[in-house]
């Protein structure tokens, strides 16, 4: 028994063992883009020790803490990542100790330099980050680290969590995701509009020799294509248009069975109105097609040449469509009907997925760009091609430099929802920066209760806060009364473990979507509130 377990503590997982729950949800290339990461934590707060546990746990590449402080008994009390052995040590040497001990195949390094001097001294630093996490930096550095970070086009995540309020905010000028992964995609079975190939097929199939078993297991994608067929040579080559003919060409397939049993039947009656509507470029990708940036040059990312390239399948090859996903649901079938139809849909999809190789080929040598994108890309781009996503953010500095509509939309807010609204708190914790940024500490620091001299500078703080951002000053008092500003200033900026912890998942997630790629992300703060347990999320 000891020789087994001996034997069994010796084997050594597998990376796919080891991530095998993970890799179900972003796959082999989300996984190495992961592995690829080197992220940023600036300070080993509860928050950000949080954040980058659950970014070492999935497995990124390598991560480096910069924090300057000392372990002080306060952070024992919040931080998991830090014990009683470590006071007095360099925090962001212990944090990244204890953090690398999660996961061995994760490299992780400390940087015993204070954020503040680094970022006003040496701010090149951080240029060479794949992502940085940003906790408990004033407001000064951070603007100046955000627009540094935002012209190069590195991610940051502002995150905090002060009491019982978190915030989270997303700097990058665009993001793009291949794999939104949307629930529930309908099927891209072009029954509207027959590819020649799935046209051919349906034709060769005669229902009437079939006997009642195989009649049964025709997949209803037949079904439906060879009933819009005869439809459209009856009624001028046009599909059904107004309601009555909808109703009509329903029937037709209904009287088609032999018997009301017949499931095959029974699937093509709801699903006829894919007969009927057309096969079209959603919206979004048309958008991303007509995008300036698809008008490629050697400095021109992959996801952009590949859009480039899709841009002229389009024109060209898919003659109006994009490529075929290449996949079809269950449905009620024979085997061998079924399997004939898979391969069908899959070689189409295939014969397109080359159609668009030969254009990103010819692209990249149009622009001189050397090497080439490797066949998985392009065929999991044109697979996704209907679910591209484009997000552009507004660079901190917009938001700090108030715009008419950002004030319309606080304004609006604030009179529509009153004190239940969660921009109150948002409010609330740019007042609590404007304050340390005139007296080098927060509110309560030094005083649980708040001394009444910390109130009115919070006040006046907040004040500022409403003049920056335009907003009438009269607002202020009907959203914001002293029990409430109160509640805020006698936090004296302290992190909770469980709302450090929440705030922690909310930003890695949206970390592993930006590393990944994959899934849409947040668009651009978050903000919760642990007072009453809701949350809420803003363009600002």
């Amino acid at each position: 028994l000891c020789l087994a377990t001996s034997s069994l503590m010796a084997k050594k997982i597998t990376a796919s063992e080891k991530y095998d729950r993970q890799l179900r949800l972003w796959g082999e290339e989300g996984q190495a883009r992961l592995e690829k990461a080197h992220v940023c934590l600036i300070n080993a707060c509860a928050t950000g020790t949080e954040t980058l546990k659950n970014l070492v746990l999935p497995g990124i590449g390598s991560f480096t803490i910069v924090d300057g402080s000392k372990v002080e008994p306060h952070d024992l009390g919040t931080n998991f990542f830090l014990d009683r052995e470590s006071l007095g040590t360099p925090r962001a040497v212990k944090a990244a100790e204890l953090l690398r001990e999660l996961n061995e195949a994760v490299k992780g390094f400390s940087v015993e330099d204070d954020p503040v001097s680094l970022i006003r001294n040496n701010i090149n630093f951080f240029q060479t980050f794949t992502l940085v996490i940003a906790t408990q930096l004033p407001e000064v550095p951070l603007r100046k680290l955000a627009t540094f970070l935002f012209e190069r086009g590195i991610p940051l995540l502002v995150v905090k969590s002060t009491g019982f309020i978190g915030s989270l905010r997303v700097c990058v000028p665009e993001h793009t995701v291949v794999e939104s992964k949307p629930d529930d995609p309908p099927a891209d079975l072009r029954i509207h509009t027959p590819f020649p190939e799935l046209s051919q097929y349906c034709s060769t199939v005669d229902l009437s020799p079939l006997d009642d078993y195989e009649f049964g297991h025709i997949p209803f994608v037949i079904i439906l294509v060879k009933a819009l067929e005869k439809w459209k040579s009856e009624h001028g080559g046009k599909v059904p248009e107004t309601r009555a003919e909808k109703d009509e060409f329903k029937q037709t397939i209904k009287t088609g069975a032999r018997n009301p049993d017949n499931k095959n039947f029974l699937e093509a009656v709801p699903a006829a109105m894919k007969a009927w509507t057309p096969t079209t470029i959603p919206s979004e990708v048309a958008n991303i097609m007509k995008d300036e940036k698809a008008s490629v040059n050697e400095k021109s990312t992959e996801f952009w040449i590949l859009v480039s390239a899709l841009r002229e399948f389009v024109s060209q090859e898919g003659k109006g469509f994009l490529p075929l996903s290449g996949g079809i649901p269950d449905m009620h079938a024979s085997t061998d009907q079924h399997v004939a139809l898979q391969r069908l849909y899959r070689d189409k999809a295939q014969q397109d997925v080359q159609a668009l190789s030969l254009h990103v080929d010819a692209i990249l040598a149009r622009i001189g760009r050397p090497g080439t994108i490797s066949p998985e890309t392009v065929k999991n781009f044109a697979k996704n091609s209907r679910f591209l996503t484009l997000v552009r953010y507004r660079s901190l500095e917009e938001e700090y430099t108030a715009s008419p509509s950002q004030t319309q939309m606080i304004t609006n807010d604030l009179q529509t929802n009153g004190n239940s609204s969660n921009l109150v708190y948002y409010l609330l914790l740019r007042g609590l920066d404007r304050f340390y940024q005139a007296h080098a500490r927060y509110p309560g620091v030094f005083d649980n209760n708040a001394t009444e001299a910390d109130m009115t500078q919070f006040k006046t703080a907040i004040q500022g806060v409403f003049s920056d951002l335009g907003l009438p000053s009269t607002i202020m008092g009907d959203v914001m009364g002293d029990d409430t500003i109160f509640e805020v200033a006698r936090y004296g900026a302290c992190e909770l473990h469980s709302v450090s912890a929440l705030m922690g998942g909310v930003a890695s997630q949206e970390a592993i979507k930006m590393l990944t790629h994959q899934y849409i992300p947040l668009n651009n703060t978050f903000i919760y509130n642990g007072l009453n347990s809701t949350s809420s999320s803003f363009v600002m």
